[in-house]
C-alpha cells in the first residue's frame, strides 16, 4: 500500500473510531435519560400512594382548580391573616403528615436514607404531575436531582421541583399551602397563553430550546463612568479607592456587599499610598472595580447567537417604509421552514450598512478598543470587556422606535400572505420579534445614555447561566 493510501486508510479508521465513540456516547446518555425518567415516575407515583395509604389523602384533589381548596386559597389570595384562617382540613392533614416524614429529627437531612427517599418522590410528583397536566421536557443535566428541571412546551419557563420540594420540607406550617399556590400560579399562566393563542394549545418550545439557556454564552451592553474610574484606578491612592468602594457598594444592594467586602480585602494587602495602576494590572479586579464604582446601566444579558442572528441584524434593518417584491429564491426559503423574523430581516433591505466581517458580524473592528490598562489583545470569549465607539450605534438609535419596527413586522407578515406563490405559513416569528425588539429597546436605553452623559460603551460575554 502506498504511503497516501495508508494515511487515507488511517484517516478512514480514525473517522469509524470517532462514529463509533460517538454512538456509544449517544446510547448511554440516552439510557441514562430513560432509567431517570422511570426513577421519577417510579418516585412520584410511590409518593402519591404514600400519602393516600397513610393520611387517606388523594393529593391530586388538593390542587384541582376546581376543588375546595384552590377555590378558598383563591378567596383570600393577597391577605395573609385571612390565608392563615382558610386553611382547610385537607391542607393541614397533609402538612401534618408531610413533616411527619422527617420523624423525629428536627430538620430535613438528605443525609439521611428515609429522608433522602421523601424528598426525592416528592420532588418526582411535583414535576411529574405538573409535566403531565402542562407538557414539557425534563432536563437532566447531572447526577444530582437538584439540577434537574423542567422546561415547558406551551409557554417559555422553566422550574426546579427538586429544588422547591426541598425548601418545601424545610420551610414548616404553610408549605402545602404554598405548594398549591405555586402549581395553581403555573396552571393561570397556562391559561393565559391559551387564551392569547385563541383557544389553541400550542406546544412551542423544545427541549433543544431549555438546553441551549444553559450552553449558549450571554451578551451584555454596559455604560460605565470611565472618567471616574480612571482616576481612582490610576491617580488616587489605594486608601481613596478603598473608601470609594466603601461609598458605592451600598447601591448595589445587600446581595452584592460579599463581593464589594472581597474586593476590599483583596486591596487591604496593597501600598495604600500609590495608585493601584502602579501595583497590579490584573484585569479580574479592575473589573469588580468598575462594577461597583463606575456601572450606570446594563442591559439584560441576550443569548449570543439571538443577538449576532437577529437583534444585530434587525437594528441594521431598522424601520422599512415598504417592502421588496419576494422572488423564488424567497419563497423557497419560505417553504423550507425559516423563522418569519429571521426571514424578515434577511430579504428587507439593511437601512445601515453591517460589517461582516467585523465584531458580532456587525461592527467594524476600527470601532473597538480596550478598556485595560495592558492594552494586550482582547479575548471576548474568555469574558474580556470590549469597548465600542458609541459613534457606530448613536444614529442607529436616533429616531428608531422600537414598536414600529414589530409593527412593520406584523404587516410584513400580512403582505406575505398576500403573495400567490408564497406556502401559507402561520407567523411563527412574532415571540422572536418581540424578543428582539425587547432587546433593542433595552440597548437603546444604554446607548442614549452613554451617548448623552459621554461615558463609555462596553460589550461582555457572561457564561450560560446554571
Amino acid at each position: 500500500m502506498s504511503d497516501d493510501g495508508k494515511q487515507e486508510q488511517d484517516k478512514s479508521d480514525k473517522q469509524s473510531d470517532s462514529s463509533q465513540q460517538l454512538a456509544a456516547a449517544e446510547q448511554a446518555a440516552k439510557e441514562r435519560f430513560e432509567r431517570a425518567m422511570n426513577e421519577l415516575r417510579d418516585g412520584a407515583y410511590r409518593f402519591a400512594n404514600r400519602a393516600r395509604t397513610q393520611s387517606e389523602l388523594i393529593i391530586e384533589e388538593l390542587i384541582d382548580p376546581e376543588g375546595e381548596t384552590v377555590e378558598s386559597l383563591a378567596e383570600v389570595e393577597g391577605d395573609t391573616g385571612a390565608a392563615a384562617l382558610s386553611q382547610s382540613l385537607e391542607l393541614i392533614t397533609f402538612d401534618t403528615w408531610l413533616f411527619g416524614q422527617i420523624g423525629d429529627r428536627e430538620a430535613l437531612d438528605l443525609k439521611a436514607e428515609e429522608h433522602w427517599e421523601i424528598w426525592f418522590s416528592f420532588g418526582a410528583w411535583i414535576g411529574e404531575t405538573i409535566r403531565r397536566r402542562h407538557g414539557g421536557h425534563w432536563l437532566l443535566m447531572g447526577d444530582d436531582p437538584h439540577t434537574w428541571r423542567l422546561g415547558f412546551s406551551k409557554i417559555f419557563l422553566e422550574i426546579a421541583p427538586f429544588v422547591f420540594a426541598e425548601q418545601l420540607l424545610r420551610m414548616g406550617s404553610g408549605a402545602t399551602r404554598k405548594m398549591v399556590t405555586e402549581i395553581e400560579r403555573l396552571r393561570t399562566l397556562h391559561v393565559d397563553q391559551e387564551e392569547a393563542d385563541n383557544g389553541k394549545s400550542l406546544d412551542r418550545f423544545l427541549a433543544q430550546h431549555y438546553i441551549r439557556m444553559h450552553t449558549v454564552p450571554l451578551g451584555q451592553w454596559l455604560v460605565m463612568d470611565f472618567a471616574k474610574l480612571s482616576k481612582l484606578w490610576n491617580d488616587e491612592p489605594v486608601s481613596t479607592l478603598i473608601e470609594a468602594l466603601k461609598e458605592s457598594g451600598p447601591r448595589l444592594g445587600p446581595s452584592n456587599m460579599p463581593v464589594v467586602q472581597q474586593v476590599v480585602q483583596a486591596l487591604g494587602g496593597a501600598n495604600q499610598q500609590v495608585p493601584v495602576a502602579q501595583q497590579t494590572a490584573d484585569r479580574g479586579l479592575f473589573e469588580a472595580i468598575a462594577q461597583i464604582i463606575s456601572l450606570e446601566r446594563a442591559t439584560a444579558p441576550v443569548a449570543i447567537d439571538i443577538l449576532e442572528r437577529v437583534v444585530m441584524p434587525a437594528l441594521h434593518v431598522g424601520t422599512p417604509d415598504a417592502f421588496p417584491p419576494l422572488d423564488e429564491d424567497d419563497f423557497a426559503t419560505l417553504r423550507k421552514g425559516i423563522e418569519l423574523f429571521s426571514f424578515f430581516c434577511e430579504v428587507i433591505p439593511h437601512k445601515f450598512q453591517a460589517d461582516d466581517e467585523g465584531f458580532l458580524a456587525s461592527i467594524p473592528h476600527e470601532h473597538l478598543s480596550t478598556p485595560y490598562g495592558d492594552r494586550n489583545p482582547l479575548e471576548v470569549g474568555k469574558g474580556d470587556w470590549v469597548v465600542v465607539n458609541l459613534a457606530h450605534f448613536v444614529p442607529m438609535f436616533t429616531g428608531f422606535e422600537p414598536q414600529k419596527m414589530l409593527e412593520k413586522y406584523d404587516e410584513f407578515v400580512k403582505y406575505i400572505a398576500t403573495q400567490p406563490d408564497a406556502p401559507r405559513r402561520r407567523d411563527d416569528g412574532r415571540m422572536l420579534a418581540e424578543t428582539v425588539i425587547r432587546a433593542l429597546a433595552d440597548m437603546q436605553a444604554v446607548v442614549m445614555q452613554a451617548a448623552e452623559s459621554n461615558h463609555a460603551l462596553l460589550f461582555r460575554l457572561l457564561p450560560p447561566p446554571g
